[in-house]
C-alpha cells in the first residue's frame, strides 16, 4: 500500500485520514432514461460523461485507504452503466457494503438477482401517485416501470428504500407515500424537500418555504411513530438545536474547541460525473470544490484540500452561515445544506 501511495504523490507519513464517518455519493455516470423537471446534474439520454470500471476501481480503492465509512453509487441512472455489476463487486472486493441510488425503471429480474448481496440497499425515487410521478419525472409510464423494478427487488429479496421529494405540490401525497413505502415493504422513507439547485432552478417556486418544512417536520415525526414497526421515516433535514449547540455538525469549529474534537472531515463527499469533487452539496459554487479525480487521484485531492486555503474559504463560508441564518433561523426543523449552497453563490470569494 504505502508505495501504491508514494506513488500517487502522497508520502506514508503524510497521509491524513478521514477521522469522521464519510460517505461519499459517487456520480458514476450523466446518462438517464427520464427527463425529471428537478434534476442536479441535467442528466441525460446521451451521457457527457461517464467514468469507467478502471476509474471506478481505483476511486474506491482511495476511499478504503483513506478510511472512508460508506459510499452509494448513483447517476443519472446508474443502472445503465454497463459495468454496474462490477462496480458493486470492486466495492465490495474493497471491503464496502455500498447503495445504489435509482429510478427504478430499468430493474429487471435479471438485474436484480445480479446485485443480490452485493448491495446494502437499493434507494428508489417515488415522488408520488401515477399521474403526478410521470409528469414530475418527465416521462409517462415512468411509475409503473418503478414498481415493476420495485418487485424484481423484492423477489429477489434484495433491500430497498423510498426516497421521496416533497414539494409544494407534493405536499398532499406524503401520508400516501407513507402508507406506500410500508406496503411495498421499503426499509426506510427519506422526505427531501426540493431546493432550486441545477434543473430543479426552473420549478424553484415549487420549493417549500420555512413554516412549510417546520410542518413537514411535524408531519414526520408522526409518521415515523405510525410506521416505525414497518419502515423506518425521516426528513433529509438538520436540527436547529443540533447546529447551535454542536457547531462541528455545521463545519464551524475546530478539534481543539469542539466538545468531540472533531476534525471538520466533510461527512458528505460528492464525486461528480466529470470528476469534480464537493464537499457537502452537490450545488455548491464549484468555487468550493474539493478538486477534480479526473485530473489527480481521489487520494490526492483530498491530501491537498486539507488544510488548504480552499478548505479554510469552505469552512469560513459554513461559520457565516451558523452566524448569520442558523441562529436567528425561526424554526427547529431548518435545510442547512440548502441554505449553504445558496449563501455559496452569494458570497464573495475573498472572504
Amino acid at each position: 500500500m504505502s508505495e501504491n501511495m508514494i506513488s500517487q504523490g502522497v508520502p506514508q507519513h503524510a497521509l491524513r485520514l478521514f477521522e469522521e464517518e464519510v460517505t461519499f455519493l459517487f456520480h458514476i455516470t450523466d446518462r438517464c432514461n427520464l427527463d425529471c423537471r428537478h434534476c442536479f446534474i441535467d442528466a441525460t439520454p446521451t451521457p457527457v460523461h461517464e467514468f469507467t470500471l478502471s476509474e471506478i476501481s481505483s476511486i474506491v480503492a482511495d476511499m478504503r485507504r483513506l478510511k472512508t465509512s460508506h459510499v452509494a453509487f448513483s447517476g443519472g441512472e446508474p443502472t445503465l452503466h454497463r459495468d454496474l455489476v462490477q462496480v458493486l463487486e470492486t466495492a465490495n472486493a474493497e471491503g464496502f457494503d455500498p447503495d445504489f441510488v435509482s429510478n427504478g425503471t430499468m430493474i429487471t429480474d435479471e438485474l436484480a438477482k445480479a446485485v443480490q448481496g452485493k448491495v446494502h440497499c437499493v434507494l428508489i425515487s417515488v415522488d408520488g401517485p401515477e399521474e403526478y410521478h410521470d409528469a414530475f419525472r418527465g416521462i409517462k409510464g415512468a411509475f409503473r416501470k418503478t414498481m415493476k423494478g420495485i418487485r424484481a427487488l423484492k423477489k429477489a429479496e434484495v433491500p430497498f428504500a423510498l426516497q421521496f421529494t416533497v414539494t409544494k405540490e407534493s405536499l398532499p401525497f406524503v401520508e400516501w407515500i407513507a402508507e406506500t413505502a410500508s406496503q411495498l415493504g421499503a426499509e426506510s422513507l427519506k422526505l427531501e424537500p426540493l431546493f432550486s439547485g441545477g434543473r430543479a432552478r426552473n420549478i424553484a417556486s415549487l420549493c417549500l418555504d420555512e413554516k412549510e418544512i417546520d410542518q413537514l417536520a411535524e408531519l414526520t415525526t408522526r409518521l415515523y411513530g405510525k410506521y416505525l414497526a414497518s419502515t423506518g421515516i425521516y426528513m433529509g433535514i438538520h436540527s436547529k438545536k443540533a447546529l447551535t449547540e454542536h457547531p462541528c455538525n455545521a463545519y464551524a469549529c475546530f478539534g481543539d474547541t469542539c466538545h468531540r474534537h472533531a476534525k471538520n472531515d466533510p461527512r458528505q463527499v460528492i464525486i461528480l460525473p466529470d470528476g469534480s469533487v464537493a464537499p457537502v452539496d452537490t450545488c455548491l459554487d464549484p468555487f468550493y470544490y474539493m478538486g477534480n479525480v479526473k485530473e489527480k487521484s481521489l487520494l490526492e485531492v483530498v491530501q491537498t484540500y486539507f488544510g488548504s486555503l480552499k478548505q479554510q474559504k469552505f469552512l469560513n463560508l459554513c461559520r457565516k452561515v451558523l452566524r448569520e441564518r442558523v441562529i436567528p433561523y425561526p424554526y427547529e426543523a431548518i435545510p442547512w445544506s440548502q441554505i449553504l449552497v445558496e449563501e455559496s453563490w452569494k458570497v464573495g470569494h475573498d472572504q
